[in-house]
């Protein structure tokens, strides 16, 4: 090796081999920061964690697969595989009190953003809520589709909810409250941007006076080695804005959906619910009220809906029945608009609430309104009578 070749490379070596103060700092910073853990446990699935608890990432996943005939009128109807496919990033950064949600819909064509949102919440009493959410009306809406009993949610409580939109809430947990109150865009969920001049506010108050119920609409199932007391809760909720009504098209030659705006909708809505928990059985049950004043200075109407379940937990804590009724009237001021809807459920809870296995039968009979006097009014369902059997697995961590 020539002399030349050995101080250049004499010189390299230098030049990548770290000072003395650069290695004492590393090291330092090895010593002093938080290591990493992770894997999978039931609160927080599969996640990696700082030591501290101050940064979690966690990866999730809720599905529905199901095989679900249907029948209007007698006649088959198309179905579709998937109730719901959203995979979720969840965790918090800087302070555990710090969280983040991010979830997608892959069960539909085109994939889209579902849930994107930041809490801070360094008490349970005051929180704020900011990004693309679900919006408070309805507390069984509120919940996640691990947590509801049946394979969807009610048919009602769709109708009347809010839906996901972008904007801010308040919520907080007291001994014997919980709120929320928020202020959203009143645009479209799949549009990234906001509508000018569009909103609608929401606030829920829901009272539980022997405590705070348990989990979602399994708190039986969910209740570990112990038995859940007797818990009866309230809920007073309503909302009100002006918002876009739009229609999704979808286009075939350029494989999107093309958003069409149909005007403005103002509206108003008051609701109530009740939810009774008493170890193996519990009830729950939620009523509605509605003000519509369509676009395109359509006659104001004003719709009625409630809908009421029931269950009973007969198998240790894995095999439950329930029943759930349904009842809409789209307009006072129509007639042959009413909607029936009932269901029968078996449910089998493999592991609640990561895996189950879900039976149900449904019968629904949508009235026909004539349609010159139903301008401007949105049935919850095709007209006729429906027949559906759910064959569903629900997964979820």
């Amino acid at each position: 090796m020539s002399w030349r070749r050995w101080v250049g490379g004499l010189a390299v070596s230098a030049l990548l081999s770290p000072s003395p103060g650069w290695a004492a700092e590393d090291d330092a910073t090895k010593e002093d920061g938080p290591s990493l853990t992770g894997g999978f446990d039931r609160e927080k699935g599969f996640h990696l964690q700082s030591t501290d608890g101050n940064y979690l990432l966690s990866l999730g996943l809720q599905a529905g697969y199901k095989i679900e005939p249907v029948f209007l009128n007698g006649e088959a109807e198309s179905r579709t595989a998937f109730s719901f496919l959203r995979p979720i990033l969840k965790g918090n950064l800087y302070r555990p009190w710090i969280r983040f949600w991010t979830s997608l819909e892959m069960a539909a064509f085109p994939i889209y953003v579902l849930d994107s949102y930041v809490d801070v919440q360094p008490i349970d009493a005051l929180g704020l809520r900011a990004g693309q959410q679900y919006t408070p009306l309805s507390r069984h809406e509120s919940w996640g589709p691990q947590q509801i009993l049946f394979p969807e949610f009610a048919p009602i409580a769709n109708y009347f909810w809010t839906g996901r939109d972008k904007g801010l809430t308040v919520f907080g947990t007291l001994e014997h409250l919980e709120y929320y109150a928020g202020i959203y865009s009143g645009s479209p969920l799949r549009t990234v941007t906001s509508e000018p001049g569009r909103y609608q506010l929401n606030a829920r108050l829901t009272w539980f006076p022997m405590g705070k119920p348990g989990y979602g609409e399994l708190p039986y199932i969910m209740s570990g080695d112990t038995e859940p007391p007797l818990n009866v809760s309230f809920t007073v909720q309503g909302a009100g804005g002006k918002v876009e009504q739009i229609q999704e098209n979808f286009n075939p030659e350029a494989g999107i959906f093309r958003i069409e705006r149909q005007g403005v909708r103002r509206f108003a809505t008051g609701g109530a619910d009740v939810f009774v928990q008493a170890r193996r059985f519990s009830f729950f049950g939620e009523a509605y009220l509605r003000r519509t004043e369509p676009p395109g200075g359509v006659a104001r109407f004003t719709s009625f809906g409630a809908w009421v379940q029931a269950d009973y937990v007969f198998y240790k804590k894995v095999l439950d029945a329930g029943v759930r009724l349904s009842y809409l009237d789209a307009s006072w001021d129509l007639d042959d608009d009413l909607l029936y809807v009932a269901e029968a459920q078996l449910a089998w809870f493999v592991d609640a609430p990561y895996l189950a296995l879900k039976l149900r039968y449904q019968v629904a009979h949508q009235e026909t309104p004539d349609p010159a006097a139903a301008t401007g009014i949105v049935l919850a369902k095709d007209p006729g009578t429906t027949n559906l059997i759910t064959l569903q697995v629900n997964l979820a961590f």
